[in-house]
């Protein structure tokens, strides 16, 4: 039996484990059960230190059976989760949009060097264009969704804000590749 003690404010958690394998991440979830602290706002200190949530176990950190920890985080009120959830998931399809405009840059560096031959050339070029244009579609829903999620939270208009910013570049990128098609 591993056995923790877990301080978040006034409160004393009493965790345990069955194994002496549990993670950092098995840690956090059942926090998140007993103060109902996502994982994503929890910080643990032990000793002093911040604990990295994930996949090492509790061991391999220097958290032994009979330590205690200290939790810092607050509660997100339900609609605050789900629009974090949602800028997560712009965020997500973000990254996956500019790794497709990357590789797209990347083909028509490919075409301007020669390597395609020139009765091929217009033909790649316009697939270019037109996957191009598909991303920019997308980015513009992405930046309808973002403009949809409403919240007090400052923490979340601050994300909301940042991941605006990052789509716009995105679509500047996209500008650019268009601009030397």
């Amino acid at each position: 039996m591993f056995k923790l003690v877990v301080t978040h404010g006034a409160e004393k958690h009493k965790i345990s484990f069955e194994t002496t394998q549990a993670t950092s991440a098995d840690l956090s979830e059942q926090l998140e059960v007993q103060t109902g602290i996502i994982p994503s706002k929890q910080k643990l200190i032990h000793k002093g230190k911040k604990l990295e949530i994930g996949d090492k176990l509790l061991s391999e950190l220097g958290v032994s059976s009979g330590s205690k920890l200290m939790l810092l985080g607050c509660k997100v009120n339900p609609d605050d989760e789900l629009a974090m959830k949602a800028i997560e998931k712009v965020k997500s399809d973000a990254v996956q949009i500019k790794d497709n405009v990357i590789e797209l840059g990347n083909q028509l560096t490919g075409i301007k060097d020669g390597y395609i031959p020139d009765e091929m050339k217009t033909e790649a070029l316009s697939k270019i264009h037109k996957q191009c244009i598909g991303s920019v579609e997308r980015l513009m829903k992405l930046l309808e969704e973002l403009d949809s999620i409403q919240s007090p939270e400052e923490t979340i208009r601050r994300l909301k804000r940042n991941q605006v910013v990052s789509v716009q570049a995105i679509l500047g990128d996209c500008d650019k590749l268009m601009e030397q098609l």
